[in-house]
């Protein structure tokens, strides 16, 4: 059922069925008189198509409007995951205006205190957020680092956007996550 909820599929999907339902609308005028029976059932059919249509692009707006969200068995998988790397430090950036993004950032510190078995640093401070969930690490960390590829692949799973960094002020064993705006 991923394709009922990929809001960019279902609006361009929904724009089509649109344009196909009026497009056999309009054209039923060009149809001869004596064919009452099949322009009435077409113009039902491309009626119940426009009306189709535009019922997909509404559920894609109301997709992309939707607040990013991880149910708790996704926060139980993360917890897990991070329990794979006990040497890494973990720090949650995020800002305290931006009410989604600060709702997913406390289920992520929540999901490192229990894969972790310590509190993270969390910040709730920044002024400006990236798009979508960043991990940053150390300059000289490894480029395959683990906990992006394992931890990422569960956020992306549950639909949430993420990038990775690098930044040279931070520890090679430090994973710093900030959660950002929706994109």
């Amino acid at each position: 059922m991923i394709v009922l909820s990929e809001p960019s599929l279902l609006n361009d999907l929904g724009q089509r069925l649109i344009v196909l339902g009026l497009v056999g609308a309009v054209s039923l005028f060009f149809f001869p008189e004596g064919r009452r029976i099949l322009e009435r059932s077409l113009g039902v059919f491309f009626t119940l198509v426009v009306i189709g249509g535009v019922a997909l692009t509404w559920r894609a707006e109301r997709l992309r409007n939707a607040d990013r969200d991880l149910t708790p068995a996704q926060q139980a998988a993360i917890g897990k995951a991070i329990s794979q790397f006990p040497t890494a430090k973990f720090e949650v950036f995020t800002s305290h205006g931006n009410r989604e993004a600060h709702a997913l950032a406390l289920k992520m510190v929540d999901a490192v205190k229990a894969g972790s078995g310590a509190m993270p640093v969390f910040d709730e401070q920044m002024l400006s957020l990236p798009v979508g969930l960043v991990f940053v690490l150390g300059k000289d960390a490894d480029p395959d680092h683990a906990v992006v590829d394992t931890v990422g692949r569960l956020l992306m799973a549950a639909r949430i956007a993420v990038i990775s960094d690098r930044a040279t002020a931070l520890d090679d064993h430090t994973v710093r996550i900030v959660v950002g705006e929706k994109p």
